[in-house]
């Protein structure tokens, strides 16, 4: 038996469902009949679904772990007090106990919920289509294929290098059944492949998503944004394909998105937000997090205390924002970038210190609860990454358009005086200030192999932190070791 491997069967065998989710399945071996009941009626791949969504939403996911949190804090965005819970993270010290505690988090956690999609996947691959009401047998399928396909690579991008660093070291176990059978390991270059494959088996049975093929906008929106659909699919393709090296794809499905925002049809799912709910002086109704540019987000309903602990003074030590310096250092307030909106209307007066609000809980707000997982705005900042080289003047016209949508449509980029490597920076600039608490500018700088970080500690903030592979890639947790993996068997041992 593959050593490597059966780290993933323990798992599989000790699994448990949500407490906070009755109807999702309860992953045992005794649990063979209790499957047979979940899919023996069309509710339960729905309810299956459900579990997994909210499974995504803790705070061991993407409630707090692998969103505001964790991640968002490995990049140093983060002014972190030094007697804060986030001291030893923002250090990268993976070997302090809370910091391993985290991270096994974050590898059961998704684990489980693959896990679960697999489940799943192979009951509906062998279900009747007929059974199920309208297109829900296609887009049930989909969204666990492309799911599945989703938390494979966010756990690629945390535990092992970005192909850029070694595309032929091993990648993480890619688990497409729920079984005791063990398959080979297989590297970094063959394991983003299978993420590809699920993705485009998702985005072929998401053709028939209702978001995709109809009704009105705000039927679309309220239905099936909250839920991996077909442009969820689609950017996602551009996200692995970009962070593969594979420009003319990743092109190709970033300028799907656009084309469909620009298209100024009726029906179109997605916008920039409106600039007339921006300018709003009533914080309650203020589109913050940008909700109608979601393509994926999660509700998250117990936001309220997770906002309140962390971005406002409520938090202590632990909350976390930046410095004021800071937040003008990001925000280019030197350029006179001050009515940008991602500044402007990002951060509000909380008692002393002026604190991160574009996620914060407002009473009386449509946008509560919503976390983005995907944005339109990527799709253009990838499609300008692909095209920087070869035509600059379309890349920064790209650029333009969403700083237009950010309230700064009187400082445009001249693309004449700007070289490949002047557009990538501002790609980079650009990615700090739009995903800032969201959990992708650690992968942005993982994927262009940043080598130094303004080290973000309010008790030394001129120190510069030294990036390498060690800390771009998170150890496997001690139990995965326990269970199979070896030092020399991780794709963590690089002395870099």
């Amino acid at each position: 038996m593959n050593k490597t491997f059966r780290n993933i069967i323990y798992i599989a065998l000790t699994l448990v469902a949500l407490t906070s989710c009755n109807d999702w399945l309860d992953v045992s071996p005794k649990s063979q009949i209790k499957e047979e009941e979940q899919f023996s009626r069309e509710g339960g791949y729905k309810d299956q679904l459900t579990g997994v969504y909210t499974a995504m939403s803790s705070t061991s996911m993407y409630g707090l772990n692998m969103g505001i949190g964790f991640t968002e804090v490995l990049s140093q965005s983060y002014d972190v007090d030094g007697d804060g819970d986030w001291r030893y993270a923002s250090q990268y010290d993976y070997a302090n106990s809370s910091v391993e505690s985290t991270i096994s988090s974050i590898w059961n956690s998704t684990y489980n919920a693959i896990a679960n999609l697999n489940i799943m996947i192979r009951n509906i691959d062998k279900a009747d289509s007929t059974r199920f009401s309208d297109n829900n047998y296609y887009v049930y399928r989909g969204e666990a294929y492309g799911l599945r396909a989703f938390l494979h690579f966010d756990l690629m991008r945390l535990f092992a290098c970005a192909p850029a660093m070694d595309n032929n070291a091993k990648g993480i176990p890619y688990v497409t059944e729920y079984s005791t059978q063990v398959k080979e390991q297989k590297t970094v270059g063959e394991t983003m492949q299978f993420i590809v494959n699920d993705l485009l088996t998702a985005r072929e049975d998401l053709k028939h998503d209702s978001l995709k093929i109809g009704y009105s906008p705000y039927y679309q929106r309220s239905e099936r944004v909250p839920y991996f659909n077909y442009y969820a699919a689609t950017l996602t393709l551009a996200r692995v394909y970009l962070w593969m090296g594979d420009k003319t794809n990743a092109l190709k499905y970033a300028q799907e998105i656009i084309d469909t925002n620009e298209s100024g049809a009726y029906s179109t799912p997605f916008r920039f937000v409106d600039q007339t709910v921006m300018q709003s002086s009533k914080l309650n109704e203020v589109d913050m997090s940008f909700s109608s540019e979601h393509i994926f987000h999660l509700t998250i309903n117990d936001w309220e205390d997770t906002a309140n602990k962390y971005f406002t003074s409520k938090g202590g030590s632990s909350a976390l924002t930046p410095s004021e310096t800071k937040a003008q250092e990001i925000y280019e307030l030197g350029k006179g970038y001050g009515n940008d909106w991602r500044y402007l209307k990002g951060y509000e007066q909380d008692g002393s210190k002026r604190y991160l609000c574009k996620l914060w809980y407002v009473e009386g707000s449509a946008y509560n609860d919503l976390y983005p997982m995907l944005r339109i705005s990527e799709a253009y900042y990838i499609a300008a990454e692909c095209l920087k080289d070869s035509d600059p003047e379309k890349a920064v016209e790209l650029l333009n358009k969403v700083r237009e949508a950010r309230n700064l449509s009187l400082f445009p980029l001249d693309h004449t005086t700007m070289t490949a490597d002047d557009i990538q920076n501002e790609i980079y600039k650009e990615y700090r200030k739009e995903f800032y608490a969201e959990g992708q500018y650690f992968y942005f700088l993982k994927h262009h192999g940043i080598k130094t970080l303004d080290y973000s500690h309010e008790a030394n903030t001129d120190a510069i932190v030294t990036m390498n592979e060690q800390r771009y890639v998170f150890p496997l947790p001690d139990r995965e070791k326990e269970y199979g993996w070896t030092d020399e068997e991780s794709n963590n041992t690089s002395n870099d």
